[in-house]
């Protein structure tokens, strides 16, 4: 099976680190990484990721919610959220964004490797 190109956006630079490192270990391509969700949204049109994985917490005036939207809307790249938020206001506006997934963190290398797998097969069936 093929593998995505990911962008992954988080707040964290050390976070999005370790995320690169694992999941170029398991065979993904990351295509790059930002913290902000302006950038992030820049980026995405720059690099033409197959998928982004998202933090909902981001530094600058929006939240990840906002960011993934607007590459949506603008690119039409979907997102994964990972995040440690799950209370109902936040999934009631994640699920008006279209997520392709949702993981909390913590959580388990094969678990986020599942996630983009199944997000991935659900986009390439769409085109």
């Amino acid at each position: 099976m093929d593998r995505p190109k990911l962008l992954i956006v988080d707040d964290e630079s050390e976070v999005a680190k370790t995320l690169e490192m694992k999941l170029k270990k398991f065979g993904y391509t990351i295509v790059g990484s930002e913290k902000n969700a302006d950038k992030a949204i820049e980026k995405a049109g720059e690099l033409h990721p197959d998928i982004v994985l998202m933090d909902i917490e981001l530094s600058g005036k929006m939240d990840g919610i906002q960011a993934a939207d607007a590459i949506r809307k603008k690119y039409q790249i979907p997102s994964i959220y990972i995040t440690a938020m799950c209370d109902a206001k936040t999934l009631q506006r994640v699920g008006a964004s279209i997520p392709y997934g949702y993981i909390l963190k913590p959580f388990k290398d094969d678990e986020l490797c599942t996630v983009i797998d199944i997000a991935y097969e659900i986009l390439t069936k769409k085109e």
